[in-house]
């Protein structure tokens, strides 16, 4: 009965203090250029994660897709959302990613629809990091094949900002 007792003990103490002792993810390093807040239940800054550019590039993937704006084809590099969304690990009953640009233009993505690389935060294209001009440093860009769900004023220049709701 002791035994048993004192393994309850122990285990109960495990419990509490291995959350404690799991690993948090790195904090940038460099300028933060995206907050993610809101719903989430990662963090590398207090209740907020941060990436700073170097971040976003480690987890680079690549869309080749029309730019309905300059009306053009780019293979886009970026931070796939399905990836933003491993990485936060968003709360019970959050369902939409509210990504909102430097000038406040906001958009909402479902989190259902972030899947594979389908829809990412840019950071390059064709090769070439992206200025301003081109909607840098992140752009949030779309897959041709969501077109219907997220039509051209779905896409944001300037993104530094998402909110999981």
């Amino acid at each position: 009965m002791k035994k048993v007792f004192l393994m309850l003990v122990v285990l109960s103490l495990l419990a509490v203090a291995l959350p404690a002792c799991a690993k948090k993810p790195p904090a940038p390093k460099g300028d933060v250029v995206l907050t993610v807040k809101g719903n989430i239940k990662v963090t590398n800054v207090g209740d907020e994660y941060q990436f700073d550019l170097d971040m976003v590039k480690k987890e680079g993937k690549d869309l080749k897709t029309n730019d309905p704006w300059l009306e053009t084809e780019f293979t886009y590099t970026g931070l796939p959302l399905s990836r933003l969304v491993e990485m936060v690990k968003p709360g019970d009953g959050a369902s939409t990613l509210k990504v909102a640009a430097a000038d406040g233009y906001t958009v909402e993505v479902k989190i259902a629809d972030c899947k594979g690389t389908d829809i990412l935060l840019a950071y390059a294209a064709d090769g070439n990091d992206l200025s301003g001009d081109m909607g840098g440093p992140l752009k949030l860009v779309f897959a041709d094949s969501l077109s219907d769900t997220y039509p051209p004023e779905s896409w944001a220049w300037m993104v530094v900002e998402v909110t999981v709701e």
